[in-house]
């Protein structure tokens, strides 16, 4: 250790400040655990007034289960995420690759299963800042501009080195993302699913009212998704083959417009763009494991899953949730980072991950066949959920975590 580092002692030294590891940070200190939360960027912050700025909207959004929106307010975050900012879902339409936009393949709605709604959509920059203004007021220290450049264990406890400080925490969490430092200094490896497409991103205001429904279409190694928002907008997320997302991105921002609006049949009227245009590759990385004595990754560092689950976050949240519950029921005298404590929150959590793999993985398989077969069968798969009710009450108890 380098002898003019000031040497700081805690219960947990998470790195990573995104939504996992401000969610940890925040839940493992109403625990009474010591936490040191560290990011190599600086502090999140909106201007002020930013929530009635109603130019100003986020293309990241989140899918958020009603589970998780329970959960962010018993924590205290939801409270603090301006109503004006997040949309209900009361409703998902699903269409086939052969079914032409005029009625939906399968619909399902939450009055079907007894709920007020299926979830909502809210924005990145909404749940980050409720976070940030949580985390003001929590015990945690947060240091923020300093990149984390070693890790070091010693016994029961681990050190992680700072340009300015040394941490030496009984348990490290890695919640840095998709490609975490944390993960690739422990040698932990990835096993990496490529689904060869560019997921593209944006907003539009539509001209008819959305009516508070996600919808979805299936094609051939395709999905797109138009998500409600306030303000009678919706967010695009369609995800295609490289060269064909590299065309569409090519466009004009009221060309790709409209060739949204034909691949949806424009159930929404004419689309007008409210944002810039994001690209980004989609690529599954799920770690061989999620703990080691001491160290646990949670979130994307983790696990990553298809955009067209919508449940990345929520398992992110998830995992913070399953480790909490065992931190609570954790005796005196053993180490937060004892690694069967922490190989128990992974078993835990392993059958969530590996069925939402299986989901996506599956979907993205059978629509992406070119054989008639194949379509027909995911087409009759839909409609046989659609005509029967208790698989459409499962369906929407499953996507909803109610």
């Amino acid at each position: 250790m380098d002898a003019e580092k000031h040497l700081m002692q805690t219960d947990v030294v998470i790195v990573g400040a995104g939504l996992v590891g401000l969610t940890a940070a925040i839940a493992l200190s109403r625990l009474g655990k010591q936490v040191v939360l560290t990011d190599a960027k600086p502090p999140f912050e909106l201007p002020a007034g930013w929530a009635d700025d109603q130019l100003d909207w986020d293309s990241r959004i989140y899918a958020l289960t009603n589970q998780t929106m329970d959960w962010l307010a018993e924590i205290g975050v939801w409270q603090h995420v301006p109503a004006q900012r997040v949309n209900p879902v009361n409703a998902m339409h699903l269409w086939s690759p052969t079914q032409h936009h005029v009625l939906p393949s399968l619909s399902l709605t939450a009055k079907e299963a007894h709920l007020a709604q299926m979830g909502c959509i809210v924005e990145s920059q909404a749940l980050m800042q409720a976070c940030w203004t949580v985390l003001a007021d929590a015990d945690v220290t947060v240091i923020t501009d300093a990149p984390a450049q070693s890790l070091q264990q010693f016994g029961h406890q681990i050190r992680v080195a700072l340009p300015q400080q040394t941490i030496e925490a009984q348990l490290l969490i890695g919640a840095d993302g998709a490609s975490s430092w944390v993960r690739s200094q422990c040698g932990v490896g990835v096993e990496q699913v490529d689904f060869a497409q560019t997921a593209l991103v944006t907003n539009y205001v539509a001209t008819q009212a959305h009516q508070h429904v996600a919808r979805q279409w299936f094609g051939a190694h395709e999905t797109l998704a138009l998500l409600p928002m306030p303000e009678q907008q919706v967010s695009l997320v369609w995800a295609l083959p490289h060269a064909e997302a590299a065309r569409m991105q090519a466009l004009s921002a009221g060309e790709l417009a409209v060739a949204v609006e034909h691949r949806c049949g424009q159930v929404l009227g004419p689309l007008t763009p409210n944002g810039a245009v994001v690209a980004f590759p989609l690529r599954q990385n799920t770690a061989e494991t999620m703990a080691l004595p001491n160290i646990l990754l949670l979130g994307d560092a983790a696990h990553q899953v298809h955009p067209m689950a919508g449940q990345g976050v929520n398992l992110g949240f998830e995992d913070v949730q399953a480790l909490c519950a065992e931190v609570a029921r954790l005796p005196g005298i053993k180490p937060l980072g004892d690694v069967n404590v922490l190989r128990h929150v992974m078993r835990g959590r392993q059958r969530d991950i590996r069925s939402m793999h299986a989901l996506t993985r599956g979907l993205d398989f059978l629509f992406a066949r070119p054989q008639a077969l194949w379509t027909h069968a995911a087409l009759l798969g839909l409609r046989g959920v659609e005509n029967s009710a208790m698989l459409k009450r499962f369906l929407i108890r499953t996507a909803t975590q109610a």
